[in-house]
């Protein structure tokens, strides 16, 4: 990894602050803050929950800003 940093645009800006809201949620369901506490499986849930919701975030600014459809496969049920 390089020493330099991108700045983030503003909807990556944004996919990040829908990302963190979904990784408190997930993290006041575990009731645990402490990461030194975490199992495995808690940890790995918690990276899904917060990959997920910057891709999400991202692809909804995107749909959003063009105007289109959902993509049908990445769209929640």
């Amino acid at each position: 990894m390089g020493d330099r940093m991108i700045d983030p645009t503003a909807n990556e800006l944004k996919a990040m602050e829908m990302s963190s809201e979904r990784a408190g949620e997930y993290l006041g369901w575990l009731k645990k803050t402490d990461m030194a506490e975490f199992s495995k499986k808690e940890w790995s849930d918690l990276i899904e929950v917060i990959v997920t919701g910057y891709w999400e975030g991202m692809q909804n600014l995107a749909e959003k800003a063009l105007e289109i459809e959902p993509i049908p496969y990445f769209s929640k049920p």
